[in-house]
């Protein structure tokens, strides 16, 4: 069952209902719309999503020694800059296989970062490295690329 149900209007020009349980919580009346849709797609969404974060280095699948350090290159951007970065790298387990590097930006801005991480102890596996950017807002971003050390 779901939890909301939006009916349509019974005919043009009336409001638009949202039904909770039986209850009605909004009904709107909204007049016709003779401008452009600024609501199509990633666009209109601009400033309400966190940073964007592409790895760029390593590449996916990337096999390491064990101990072996692994430079990691991202791009991040946000609309209003970013102003942390944090890079890591953690087993599938999600136990710690790379030392945490967090750092601030001296200004919001877009850039590409990178940082060598370093093994936190001599184990194989699978390892998920993780690039985390945040914005003045508080909005975070993150990208992925699976390593594995052999």
């Amino acid at each position: 069952m779901r939890a909301y149900q939006a009916m349509r209007p019974a005919r043009p020009g009336r409001g638009r209902r949202l039904r909770l349980a039986g209850a009605v919580l909004v009904e709107a009346s909204l007049p016709a719309c003779t401008g452009d849709n600024l609501f199509t797609g990633l666009g209109a969404l601009s400033g309400l999503l966190g940073p964007e974060v592409e790895i760029t280095a390593p590449q996916a699948n990337l096999t390491l020694a064990v101990g072996g350090s692994v430079q990691v290159t991202a791009n991040v951007s946000a609309p209003d800059g970013v102003t942390n970065v944090s890079f890591k790298g953690v087993f599938t387990g999600r136990s710690v296989a790379f030392t945490e590097i967090p750092f601030t930006l001296p200004v919001p801005q877009d850039t590409t970062v990178t940082r060598t991480l370093v093994p936190a102890g001599a184990s194989t596996g699978t390892v998920r490295v993780i690039v985390t950017a945040s914005d003045a807002l508080g909005e975070t971003g993150a990208d992925t690329v699976t390593v594995s050390i052999n």
